[in-house]
């Protein structure tokens, strides 16, 4: 590679892992933020810095000038004012792809999600829009499409531990604090509530069994034009993953499934909270099978992906610690 890869999102939950994955390689990264606030981190791994916006193309330009391989990782899960499905996860994705073949890039690496497709709920076709402007930009590109990714320090892993810590008391926390005092009521009604009947799927994943993929992909020839699912090694319900973390945080909880027409209203409800715990977009990708057959891509990268209770542990507790 004879330009420095740029990173989209490099200070986000899956890019800051990736930098210093890349890093540790000695390979040349230039971090794409919106904000020099929180770059100290990227810095120290001495990752080059670029400010830029996915909403204005013209930004990007500099930005990647002059690299080898773009990553692109910037998306939302929850609109907000000036930030909606449509402006980042599609135009976002058209503008960094178009402006990365137009710098000439070897590798154009994007990361989609797991059930993207143009029937999906508002999130999840908005994700299916993005790698269809990827596509069609004509840039050499490699698509992934992950599960439910688990690590350290946040994501999925950290809101599924609250909702279990939490129970009822969840949608307080985030609007009071009081995380001690809520915790404790948590234990006296040890109560999660499920939307609807907590049957539908996932195969949540290990992040860093994913990011030795999106390392590959920056390389190899026999890679490109191609979209990979990838999955962790169990199918598990929402139920059942929340009895899982439960089990991991040495925590008892049972279950309060609120049927279709209550759950709609709860999340109606909840969603004029400043923070809410989930929007009903978020409900509807939720109730969306996120299921795939992982065998193509751990055969395509040689991963090696670590059982679910594992990935849970080292995401909720560190790793080498147990339950």
């Amino acid at each position: 590679m004879r330009g420095p890869i740029a990173v989209t999102g490099a200070a986000g939950f899956v890019g800051s892992r990736l930098i210093r994955l890349l890093r540790a390689e000695g390979l040349p990264v230039r971090g794409v933020v919106r904000s020099t606030r929180d770059v100290a981190p990227l810095r120290d791994l001495g990752c080059e810095i670029a400010v830029a916006d996915v909403r204005e193309r013209r930004s990007l330009e500099p930005a990647f000038a002059g690299c080898s391989a773009v990553v692109h990782l910037v998306a939302i899960v929850r609109e907000r004012a000036g930030q909606t499905f449509d402006i980042i996860n599609r135009v976002g994705a058209a503008h960094a792809a178009t402006v990365a073949r137009d710098a000439g890039v070897a590798r154009f690496v994007h990361l989609s999600a797991l059930g993207a497709a143009l029937d999906a709920p508002r999130y999840l076709r908005s994700k299916w829009a993005g790698e269809e402007e990827v596509r069609r930009s004509g840039v050499p590109c490699v698509i992934f499409r992950p599960s439910i990714l688990l690590a350290a320090g946040g994501g999925a892993a950290a809101q599924l531990a609250d909702v279990v810590r939490f129970g009822s008391w969840y949608p307080l926390v985030l609007l009071l604090g009081g995380r001690g005092l809520f915790a404790w009521l948590g234990s006296l009604v040890p109560i999660v509530p499920v939307l609807g009947s907590g049957q539908y799927r996932s195969m949540p994943i290990a992040l860093d069994d994913v990011l030795p993929a999106l390392r590959q992909a920056l390389d190899r020839d026999d890679l490109l034009g191609q979209t990979f699912e990838i999955g962790g090694p169990e199918v598990v319900t929402y139920d059942a993953l929340v009895q899982r973390v439960a089990r991991v945080l040495g925590l008892r909880r049972a279950a309060l499934h609120l049927p279709g027409s209550l759950a709609r209203a709860v999340v109606a409800t909840l969603a004029l909270l400043p923070n809410p715990p989930i929007t009903p977009d978020e409900a509807a990708a939720l109730f969306v099978d996120n299921v795939c057959d992982p065998g193509p891509a751990v055969r395509a990268f040689g991963l090696r992906v670590r059982p679910l209770d594992q990935a849970l542990r080292e995401a909720l507790l560190g790793p080498g610690e147990k339950s």
